[in-house]
C-alpha cells in the first residue's frame, strides 16, 4: 500500500482525508503546518504528500513543497480552495506534482493521486466552470480569449496567438462583455477568476 502524509490545516477536512483516503493508500502522518514537510518527509518516507496552499501560520505548500521536491525523491500534491492565478504558477516553478481545487470529488481526487503516482503531473487546463450557464453563450474562440486574458497575456501577444488582428481581437471582447453582462473587461476578469469560474492557465 503506497504511502501518504496530508498536510492541511482544517482539522475536520484534515480528518476527512484522512478518513477518504486510508481506504485506499496508507496515511502515514497528518499536520497542519506545511513547515513540518521536510522532516515529516525524511522521517516516514512517503510516496506523496497532499497539502494545502496555505497552512497555520500562512505556511505556504507550495514553497516547503518545493523544499521537497527539491531533495527527496517524493511526490508532492498541493491542493486549494482559492482560485489565485499565482498558486498555479508558483506550484510548476516549484516541480510540484500537481495542483487541484478542493471542490473535486473524492473521486477526482484518488484519480488525480494515482496519476501522479505513476509519474503524470496534475494541472488545471485551460477550462471554465461549465455550471456557470453564462459561459455557454460564449463561443470556443471567446473563451480561449477570455482564459488568456484571465492568465496575464497581453492583448498583443493573445491577437498573435490566435493570427488575428488587434482590431478582431477588441470585438471579440466586445461580444464577451455583451454576452456575460459585464460593462469593464477588468471587473468580468476578477469576477471569473475570484469565483473559480475560468482557471488560469501558465502555459498559454
Amino acid at each position: 500500500m503506497q504511502k501518504i502524509i496530508i498536510i492541511e490545516d482544517q482539522l475536520i477536512v484534515n480528518a476527512l482525508f484522512k478518513d477518504k483516503l486510508s481506504s485506499k493508500y496508507e496515511i502515514v502522518a497528518t499536520s497542519d503546518d506545511a513547515s513540518k514537510m521536510y522532516e515529516l518527509a525524511k522521517t516516514y518516507k512517503p510516496d506523496l504528500i497532499l497539502t494545502d496552499v496555505v497552512t497555520k501560520d500562512n505556511n505556504s505548500g507550495l514553497l516547503y513543497g518545493k523544499e521537497v521536491k527539491e531533495k527527496l525523491n517524493v511526490k508532492v500534491l498541493a491542493m486549494t480552495a482559492m482560485s489565485e492565478v499565482t498558486f498555479l504558477k508558483q506550484a510548476k516553478e516549484g516541480n510540484l506534482d500537481g495542483l487541484i481545487y478542493k471542490n473535486v470529488s473524492i473521486e477526482e481526487l484518488f484519480d488525480a493521486i494515482d496519476h501522479i503516482l505513476n509519474g503524470d503531473k496534475v494541472f488545471p487546463d485551460i477550462t471554465y466552470n461549465k455550471d456557470n450557464e453564462d459561459f455557454n453563450k460564449l463561443t470556443k474562440q471567446e473563451l480561449k480569449i477570455l482564459t488568456m486574458l484571465c492568465s496575464g497575456l497581453e492583448r498583443e501577444a493573445i491577437a498573435k496567438e490566435l493570427n488575428i488582428t488587434t482590431g478582431t481581437l477588441k470585438n471579440h471582447i466586445s461580444s464577451i462583455l455583451n454576452k456575460m453582462e459585464f460593462d469593464s473587461i477588468t471587473k468580468l476578469l476578477v469576477y471569473c477568476v475570484k469565483n473559480g469560474y475560468i482557471i488560469p492557465s501558465e502555459e498559454q
